[in-house]
């Protein structure tokens, strides 16, 4: 990725995970809101459990998947010596990782859709929630990364390193 700044590093991240969290809530919202106009496609409740478990099965299957490239690939990357290759392959692997969360709080939507049952707006709020909690910022890049001194300063700062005996 191309970023002129750290700060527009962080300001790109931060709005593509935006859209990444608001797209599935607003075809959560559309789905909702036009459910009472058609009925349920899955009424019955061996059918409603039997698409619970695949859809879980999937997700977990799925995040699973992406969690363990994550910390393979992160392994890879805290080995670069740059820090704006070590930004880079952050940047993507964040992005896969928001990307798969998204896919599966637009099941849990088209699910909902088809049941209209309630369980699985429960699970879409804690995708919602968790997504929350792993949200990409400065900190949870130092952190990742135990950036330490100059860097970790540069990167809070958002690359405005200032001096302690700077003169005017």
């Amino acid at each position: 990725m191309k970023f002129l700044s750290i700060k527009e590093y962080f300001y790109k991240l931060n709005t593509i995970g935006f859209i990444l969290l608001l797209m599935p809530l607003m075809v959560f919202i559309f789905l909702y809101y036009t459910l009472p106009e058609n009925v349920p496609m899955v009424s019955d409740q061996e059918q409603e459990a039997t698409l619970l478990l695949i859809v879980l099965v999937i997700f977990f299957i799925d995040l699973t998947t992406v969690h363990w490239l994550w910390s393979v690939k992160m392994k890879k990357i805290e080995k670069e010596i740059e820090l704006a290759k070590r930004m880079d392959g952050y940047y993507s692997l964040t992005i896969m990782k928001m990307v798969m969360y998204c896919a599966g709080s637009l099941m849990m939507a088209f699910a909902f859709y088809l049941t209209s049952s309630m369980m699985f707006t429960a699970f879409f709020l804690a995708i919602s929630i968790v997504i929350a909690f792993q949200w990409p910022s400065a900190s949870a890049f130092c952190k990742h990364f135990r950036l330490h001194g100059r860097e970790r300063e540069m990167i809070m700062t958002g690359g405005d390193v200032v001096t302690k005996n700077k003169r005017r």
